[in-house]
């Protein structure tokens, strides 16, 4: 997940063998294969005692986060070693990614042994999802399909051709939606949706196998069908056959399983299918699952704003009986409400809400603060009220929202214009000048907005507000800025204006900048507009860190250059914790938030770094008390931030550690990751899923799952904190 801002699981998908490339026989085989539970990685033992392989995990995990300075010892452990450090190599190979490691992998497709062609597809499959690039991998990866009469896992090939295949996969891959293996359909039909991710558009015949697999009697595979046609990467909302998915999937908002039903309706308003399905996702903001509620809410806000306000008043109801998710409802459909604030059947709903919640003493304050807020907001946005936008935020949810979380709002109000542009300024004044720099980078987000109302004065002061902050040294500040400045250049070259000084502010500070999120959003700026003198900053790029290197690439590609061969992978520095008191250990991580406690079971074997930087972390109270900064309903919480803004970390970031299907369940409901910025680029920032996101494995580094405290995971919203975390590790 992104740093800031920021995407099924293994378990509905692992299957056990692989076949051949003629369809029939590979559809055939897949579907009569067993499986087994033991990991291939851990060493066979020729009698019932477990061998003990940490050494070997902590040897093959200090070369992973050598990446180029590992590449050497991981190569050989993958060609040479014993079985179990193969399938670790393996592993660590499509980790550190490089031309090298795709060699070696694409050999051991090839490998008589079926369990090291699979740990070799997962491999590519990671580095594929790492770098996003286009490995021309298909035909050796079809060819690594089962063959008859094999009896191993084929579901890392399917992951595979879904991560890393080109759309010729496709042909593979539908076949499997009809045939008899339950556990091979709901892995192509993933590996489909990650086409769609990918921006590969689905042949006809794969989108009409996927419309018949959403009435599968298996809910893996309706899921999975469903999830894939949401994610389909579509040019022509028009075409016949595009539509023809619409029957399905209004079919599948009725579906038993709620997270079917949410994904269901949140492909409907992917689709713009709202209006023609109206009736069905009206009787979804009904639906016992908050998740349902939410993607309902959210779906509808634009085309049936009054049928959501209507909906506020059950909600409410739910929350002061203890339904805590309800509050999500709430809040989510107001955030929707905003730009159809002024639609008829809105205000009176949302005035009898916000009039209610002030005195619902059963809801939790920071629920409370959040719904009188954005009541207010869209009050405002509706024309009603006498009080100014400033005066109605600074006074909204009674003390209950703190100053960081409520200010924001103001800059919704600048950018929606709401008011005059005299009181417009007067609010961004506010921003601009308040001492905490999350406030002070919202009022940067909303710069823009005065541009075409304001007059020469407002766009000088705009561009030297934006030169100040991007050279400012408090790194909130500055991303904000960077990211800001998009929108204000393209103001300029729509309207005119003299953008020199700010060219060169971002060109300046991407000479000199080390924060790799910073650096890659002036680059990005460099690039996508233009900005010639800073190709000498984007070529320096070239040979730092990942993320650097990729952004630096396509700025000078934006610029005209193709840069030369890109440097070879960088050698890197571990990072400054101890992996060896985690792995081949039980690690339990304790949360008491304001909300309850979580208890989150850890997965060392998978993700050791990671998991030894949560809990060094955690023995230094890092953790403690520290806000809850982003919350998406129905996707994900985040939290571990010190500058609990989304931009912060410990000082140091650590190397990324994606899984496959072999490694577990992933990112399902309660899964726990690591959020980052992209390659080796995460720090202290975790999150936790409210939902299945198949299209974060292979992406983000997986750490484990919610033990015990799924309903306070689920009730946390943005303000709410870590009053402690503790760390249990124990022999295992």
């Amino acid at each position: 997940m992104m740093r800031r801002r920021f995407a099924f699981a293994a378990t509905a998908i692992q299957m056990a063998c692989r076949s051949v490339a003629p369809v029939v026989v590979l559809v055939t085989l897949l579907a009569g294969c067993p499986g087994g539970k033991r990991d291939p990685r851990e060493p066979e033992s020729s009698g019932s005692a477990r061998i003990d392989d940490t050494a070997v995990r902590i040897r093959i995990a200090n070369a992973e986060a050598r990446r180029g300075g590992g590449l050497t010892e991981l190569g050989e452990l993958a060609l040479h070693g014993a079985k179990h450090e193969r399938l670790l190599a393996l592993r660590g190979l499509g980790r550190t990614g490089g031309a090298r490691a795709i060699e070696i992998l694409r050999a051991t497709l090839a490998d008589p042994d079926r369990e090291l062609v699979a740990a070799a597809a997962a491999g590519i499959g990671l580095a594929a999802s790492l770098d996003e690039e286009d490995l021309a991998i298909t035909d050796a990866l079809v060819a690594a399909l089962p063959r008859p009469g094999s009896s191993d896992a084929g579901a890392p090939v399917v992951e595979a051709l879904g991560r890393a295949g080109d759309a010729s996969a496709q042909r593979i891959l539908h076949p499997l939606l009809a045939g008899l293996s339950a556990r091979s359909a709901a892995a192509a039909a993933i590996a489909l949706g990650r086409h769609g991710r990918r921006k590969i558009a689905l042949a006809h015949d794969a989108r009409d196998a996927l419309a018949v697999a959403t009435e599968h009697a298996d809910p893996a595979i309706r899921y999975a069908a469903v999830w894939a046609l949401s994610r389909e990467h579509i040019v022509n909302f028009q075409e016949p056959r595009v539509l023809g998915v619409m029957s399905a999937l209004s079919a599948r908002v009725a579906d038993v399983d709620p997270e079917i039903r949410a994904q269901a309706v949140a492909a409907l308003a992917r689709r713009k299918l709202v209006k023609q399905t109206a009736p069905a996702l009206e009787h979804a903001l009904l639906d016992r699952d908050w998740r349902v509620v939410v993607e309902a809410m959210r779906a509808l806000a634009p085309e049936r704003p009054a049928a959501v306000a209507a909906a506020f008043a059950r909600q409410l109801a739910a929350l002061e009986q203890g339904d805590a998710t309800a509050a999500h409802a709430i809040v989510e459909g107001l955030r929707a409400l905003g730009p159809t604030a002024t639609a008829e059947g809105v205000h009176a709903p949302v005035a009898a809400l916000r009039t209610s919640v002030t005195t619902a003493a059963k809801v939790p304050a920071i629920a409370r603060g959040w719904i009188d807020c954005l009541a207010a907001v869209v009050l405002l946005r509706a024309g009603v009220g006498a009080a100014s936008g400033a005066e109605s935020i600074n006074r909204c949810g009674n003390d209950t929202l703190p100053a960081h979380l409520r200010l924001p709002l103001l800059a919704e109000l600048v950018t929606a214009k709401v008011e005059t542009v005299m009181v417009r300024r007067a609010a961004l004044r506010t921003l601009l000048a308040h001492d905490d720099p999350r406030v002070r980078a919202a009022g940067l987000g909303a710069l823009a907005a005065l541009w075409r109302d304001g007059d020469d004065a407002d766009h000088r002061a705009a561009v030297a507000t934006l030169v100040a902050a991007i050279g400012s040294e408090d790194p909130i500040v500055a991303g904000s800025a960077a990211e800001a400045a998009h929108a204000i250049i393209e103001a300029i070259g729509a309207l005119g204006g003299d953008r020199r000084v700010l060219d060169e502010a971002i060109v300046a500070r991407a000479r000199g900048e080390h924060d790799v999120e910073i650096a890659s959003a002036l680059f990005g700026l460099i690039g996508k507009h233009a900005i010639a003198t800073g190709a000498d900053a984007c070529r320096r790029g070239l040979a730092g860190h990942p993320v650097l290197v990729k952004a630096a690439a396509e700025c000078l590609r934006l610029l005209g250059e193709t840069p030369d061969a890109l440097p070879p992978l960088a050698v890197a520095t571990p990072p400054s914790v101890d992996i060896t008191e985690v792995v081949g250990k039980l690690v339990r991580w304790r949360l008491a938030t304001t909300r309850g406690e979580i208890v989150i079971a850890l997965r060392p074997e998978v993700a050791p770094w990671a998991v030894a930087t949560i809990a060094a972390l955690t023995r230094k109270r890092y953790y403690d008390g520290l806000e809850l900064h982003r919350v998406v309903p129905g996707f994900v919480v985040q939290g571990g931030d010190p500058t609990q803004s989304g931009w912060g970390g410990p000082g140091f970031v650590i190397p990324a550690e994606p899984s496959s299907v072999l490694d577990g369940a992933g990112f399902v409901a309660g899964g726990v990751g690591i959020a980052d910025a992209g390659r080796d680029s995460g720090g202290s920032q975790w999150f936790i899923m409210h939902a299945r996101a198949p299209h974060l494995g292979g992406r983000y580094t997986w750490v484990g799952a919610v033990e015990s405290g799924a309903k306070p995971a689920d009730a946390l919203l943005i303000g709410d904190r870590v009053i402690t975390a503790t760390i249990e590790i124990t022999p295992r």
